[in-house]
């Protein structure tokens, strides 16, 4: 009788076992220092989360690049949002390129220049360079104006006017889509940029914002309507022949003329004497004056997007305009009821 061979045993069953343990163990060693991480950022107030960076750093090596908190200056963060803003531009005016379009024509140089000169700044910046400090002149009201600032003013007007002949009117990117998000996001990114480079940090900026953001905000709004409801239609009419952009002519002009004004009263009113009766009419004109804006507001955002012209986003800067002016005048307006609560009862505990 024949003894029964034996099968060779496979050597490749322990090594998968192996390759699979160790996968296991990388793997745990990953949940573990994601527990760390997690342990060391919300363990801790905000302010420490730069420490638990820094301590991840070290625990993974040299690989990860250093990092803070943004309340220090961060040219670099609105630069890279710039560059990312134009290569999106860039592909979305591709298709405009060439079809004897000054529209198209002018998008891709927007996006390109944007695009070029964002990513020269970078390497400027990343080479420590001296001379983006130096001082060309000064300004009465701005101070000493340097390299940094000029370059961030001519992004700032560069990416503005680009918003503002592309997606107004019949303009490739009056629609909402990749075209119209780059353009308003490189704007925005440039008004970063410019409030960096003038020395503002992301932490001083948040507290002017607590103060008076609503009503710097409204600004916006107000010039995109009154710009909106001034420019011709696709047929090449007027909208003011409509008596709903005339409204909303009249609620961007009010508006503009009323910020500015409350504004300069509180940049010029500490600095004068009012009188008793005076500084009381002084304090409660803020109020009044946002009250009115709601309700002007309001009345824009029901005629003009439920009515016409700016019923959808095919119109997307007067659509936007109106709601957002809407939203910064209530928060402008609530901001100012609470003020009138703090001196309600400042004066009732000072009495009692």
């Amino acid at each position: 009788m024949m003894a029964a061979t034996e099968e060779p045993v496979s050597t490749e069953e322990p090594q998968a076992r192996g390759i699979v343990d160790d996968v296991i163990n990388a793997v745990s060693d990953v949940v573990d220092e994601s527990k760390d991480v997690a342990n060391d950022i919300t363990g801790g107030a905000v302010g420490d989360i730069e420490n638990a960076a820094h301590n991840v750093q070290n625990k993974l090596g040299a690989g990860l690049p250093s990092l803070s908190l943004p309340g220090s200056r961060k040219p670099g963060y609105w630069i890279a949002f710039m560059v990312i803003a134009a290569a999106v531009l860039i592909g979305a005016s591709a298709q405009y390129a060439g079809e004897n379009s000054s529209y198209g024509d002018y998008a891709v140089s927007v996006g390109a220049v944007g695009a070029g000169l964002g990513l020269l700044t970078l390497l400027v910046y990343r080479s420590r360079d001296s001379n983006l400090k130096k001082v060309q002149f000064e300004l009465q009201g701005v101070g000493q104006v340097t390299n940094e600032m000029l370059i961030a003013f001519f992004f700032f007007v560069w990416w503005v006017v680009g918003a503002c002949v592309l997606t107004f009117n019949f303009a490739p990117f009056a629609i909402t889509g990749n075209g119209y998000f780059s353009l308003w996001a490189g704007a925005f990114a440039s008004a970063g940029y410019l409030a960096d480079a003038s020395g503002r940090t992301l932490d001083s900026l948040a507290s002017r914002a607590r103060s008076k953001g609503p009503l710097f905000g409204l600004i916006v709004p107000s010039v995109v309507l009154i710009i909106a409801t001034t420019t011709d239609n696709s047929f090449g009419q007027s909208r003011l022949d409509l008596d709903q952009c005339k409204y909303g002519l009249s609620v961007g002009i009010i508006s503009l003329v009323g910020i500015l004004f409350l504004l300069a009263l509180d940049d010029r009113g500490s600095r004068l004497d009012f009188g008793r009766n005076g500084q009381r009419m002084a304090d409660t004109l803020p109020k009044l004056v946002a009250f009115v804006l709601v309700c002007l507001w309001a009345a824009a955002a029901i005629v003009l997007t439920f009515d016409k012209p700016f019923t959808n986003t095919s119109l997307a800067n007067g659509y936007f305009a109106c709601w957002l002016g809407l939203i910064l005048s209530f928060c402008f307006a609530v901001q100012e009821i609470e003020e009138l609560r703090k001196i309600v009862d400042d004066a009732t505990a000072a009495s009692a």
